[in-house]
């Protein structure tokens, strides 16, 4: 696949990346989550820097992330055993 370059904009930083067509709609509107999300805490809480701003948003994302993992995995389990209950009853 072919990479090319695009311009992303967070916490008032320009960073550019190097990503695939197919990618690049999710970076941009990952993009556009973070600032969101910065912006939100910038006006709920107290802030030294937007370092600060940019842990408190990877730290929301992160456990988002793991609990929704979580529940993936869950629902995967779940869906798993139902089908082994139906196998064993149409072996029957």
């Amino acid at each position: 696949m072919e990479e090319f370059a695009i311009s992303v904009n967070i916490a008032g930083r320009n960073y550019r990346l190097y990503v695939e067509a197919k990618d690049e709609e999710n970076v941009r509107k990952a993009a556009v989550l973070i600032n969101d999300k910065v912006n939100e805490f910038a006006g709920n809480y107290a802030f030294k820097d937007k370092q600060d701003l940019l842990a408190m948003t990877a730290l929301m994302n992160t456990s988002e992330l793991l609990q929704s993992k979580t529940q993936s995995e869950t629902v995967s389990k779940t869906v798993f055993d139902k089908l082994k209950e139906v196998e064993v009853l149409l072996s029957e």
